[in-house]
């Protein structure tokens, strides 16, 4: 669970009782007269008044006690409201950063490009008929070659590479603080590989952070608080899925590149996860919209389905389902997600929530919103 501190309330205070301090001094003052009068021929006066005025200071004395300690009990629970507030408002003043989409590539068979992203947003968008194959049917990228996964990723991140040099033309690559990959060790060889072709003016490592889905996101968003203005990171995958006979699904294949800093046209926000046996996903998405700080839904929702049945959602009116489209990418499902989301809002300038599956989680979900300061 990720949810926000809960503090219970502070224990009620009830206002110290002069009425009942006021009777007790009335009713000391009533007895000592008493017993002024029936006592008058064996005790001296000056002793009744000097014991009444002695029980009047005791009871005076404890009504001062009880108020001292009402007064600190008060101070207390203003010390805790302030404290308990404080910490509330740190979490999600934290819970709530973001981090800039400044370049964004996919490749894949259904879209390569934000025009043909946007026909993934239309109802009357046929998608794409899966190839058939030995083992079963699959979505295709029929610029690469080959029937092998492993080299079918290789190509796949050279291609990812070729269309962010044609998409960015001559303008130089920022060098990358940090550097994640979703995907095999031999397909990010082949996509250093090209870069140093490409640009060889960026220097990666030969060993790359792992991709973690939604926990990663968390990690470069930390990373990019306070750091230098043109401070970029970099993560990128490809994913070929295997064919497998009887699945739902049609083997899918894409890649997907991100330059994330603190200025871009839009924001990915640190999103959530859901785990079935953890909490509802009611309270789930309720939080991602507290997180994103609007009052309703996204109108619209870029969604893979999940692994199995989380319940019913109103997470968005309009949910555009994208795996038939794209067919099964395992661990690069909600990249994918976050790229369609982050088009349609550089398209429409409305925020666009996503859901997909995570590694570690059985649900991500998040919102993608413009940035207005930009």
């Amino acid at each position: 669970m990720n949810s926000a501190p809960q503090f219970m309330p502070y224990p009620s205070i009830k206002p110290p009782a002069y009425s009942r301090w006021l009777a007790s001094g009335a009713g000391v003052l009533v007895v000592a007269g008493v017993v002024s009068v029936l006592l008058r021929p064996w005790v001296e006066p000056l002793w009744v008044v000097v014991g009444t005025g002695f029980g009047l200071f005791v009871l005076l004395l404890l009504m001062l006690i009880q108020v001292l300690y009402l007064r600190l009990k008060q101070h207390n629970a203003h010390c805790y409201t302030q404290t308990s507030a404080q910490v509330s408002h740190a979490w999600w003043a934290n819970h709530r950063q973001t981090v800039a989409l400044a370049e964004a590539v996919l490749v894949s068979p259904a879209c390569t490009t934000r025009l043909h992203a946007q026909r993934l947003f239309s109802a009357n968008y046929q998608p794409l008929v899966p190839v058939a194959t030995p083992k079963g049917p699959a979505i295709r990228l029929l610029q690469v070659q080959g029937d092998e996964v492993s080299e079918r990723e290789r190509h796949l991140a050279i291609q990812l590479v070729l269309h962010w040099q044609e998409q960015r033309a001559a303008h130089a690559i920022p060098q990358p603080t940090r550097c994640y990959w979703q995907g095999s060790q031999a397909a990010w060889q082949a996509f250093v590989d090209q870069m140093a072709l490409s640009f060889p003016q960026v220097q990666l490592p030969e060993r790359p952070e792992p991709w973690a889905g939604i926990r990663s996101l968390h990690s470069i968003i930390d990373h990019l608080q306070g750091t230098a203005v043109d401070a970029r990171v970099l993560c990128a995958g490809c994913q070929s899925s295997s064919p497998r006979g009887g699945s739902d699904l049609p083997a899918g294949e894409a890649s997907v590149l991100w330059l994330l800093g603190a200025q871009g046209e839009v924001l990915f926000s640190r999103g959530e996860w859901f785990d079935v046996d953890d909490e509802s996903l009611t309270a789930v998405t309720q939080r991602a919209l507290q997180q994103s700080e609007l009052p309703k839904p996204a109108q619209v929702c870029v969604s893979f389905s999940p692994a199995q049945d989380v319940g019913a959602c109103d997470w968005s009116p309009q949910k555009k389902m994208q795996d038939a489209h794209f067919g099964d990418l395992q661990g690069l499902q909600a990249m994918v997600a976050q790229t369609l989301a982050a088009w349609y809002v550089e398209q429409h300038q409305v925020p666009c929530a996503w859901m997909a599956k995570d590694p570690h989680h059985t649900l991500a979900l998040g919102v993608v919103k413009p940035n207005v300061a930009n």
